[in-house]
């Protein structure tokens, strides 16, 4: 006998749909409205994978950069400092959780040479040797009010690129060092908000605040006093290079030390002379 089942349409081959299309607007390119789901579809979306997020307090990638002129280089080492201490060591499960990397600061890349540095090169370079001393140098470095670069900012640009060890600068040394200058003037003029040519001690600790550097007030003022070596109350270029970066090293020193990266370290007294030591060559 034949039976009468009830109509089932799930029952019934089936075939792909059109695609339905949302409501446009007139204005718009793109449609109005996303096409609905069809009813044959019972499974939800699968979740998005969580971002990655690393556990290392001083970050690991840039997320942004400081200078809307000129890209600055890489950051092979960091700017960013240890993290901010709290009364006495904390537990390991009430550790703040992992800060975004600052923007990077300037770090010398390889020396390549630029022909159009040559003319200058050849005038500083008074005795023709093709390398520069620290007294030539100083002619070629100058702030934006002339005055000539502090000596200790001079010797720390040849430490820097002085590749060969020789005590002074060649041609493509000179190019690499040139660059690296370059860059952070960009710094410098971004942070120099009232386009006095000079950093003064908000404008300093703004800088800082961007650098991720969490310190007291008291302490930005000490650091700004210690490196305003002309007592005016504001910190040159030639200066405000070399706050940065000796900031910088004293940083680079912590964090070999803090090797759970918890702002802590135990150092013994020799080897805080040591470091000490270093930091004055």
């Amino acid at each position: 006998m034949a039976y009468n089942r009830p109509y089932n349409p799930d029952e019934l081959p089936r075939f792909a749909e059109p695609e339905q299309k949302g409501n446009l607007n007139p204005k718009s390119p793109v449609s109005a409205q996303p096409p609905p789901s069809s009813r044959y579809e019972n499974k939800a979306p699968p979740p998005r994978p969580l971002e990655h997020r690393s556990s290392d307090p001083y970050g690991s990638h840039p997320q942004a950069r400081l200078s809307p002129r000129h890209t600055a280089p890489p950051d092979r080492f960091g700017m960013s400092p240890p993290p901010t201490a709290m009364a006495g060591r904390p537990n390991q499960h009430n550790l703040p959780p992992a800060n975004s990397r600052p923007p990077p600061s300037p770090t010398p890349r390889d020396n390549t040479s630029d022909p159009t540095l040559l003319p200058l090169f050849r005038a500083v370079d008074k005795d023709g040797t093709g390398q520069l001393s620290e007294k030539e140098l100083s002619a070629a470095l100058v702030n934006g009010d002339w005055t000539a670069f502090d000596t200790q900012t001079v010797r720390m640009m040849i430490r820097m690129f002085d590749s060969d060890r020789s005590g002074t600068i060649g041609f493509e040394e000179f190019c690499g060092l040139w660059s690296f200058l370059a860059s952070w003037r960009s710094l410098f003029d971004r942070f120099d908000t009232d386009r006095s040519g000079n950093i003064s001690l908000d404008e300093f600790s703004n800088a800082l605040v961007a650098f991720r550097y969490r310190l007291s007030e008291r302490f930005v003022e000490t650091i700004f006093r210690t490196y305003d070596k002309r007592n005016e109350g504001v910190m040159s270029f030639d200066l405000f290079v070399q706050a940065c970066i000796s900031l910088k090293r004293m940083t680079d020193v912590f964090k070999r030390y803090d090797d759970d990266r918890d702002g802590y370290i135990t150092l013994s007294f020799e080897d805080f002379l040591t470091e000490i030591l270093r930091q004055l060559r």
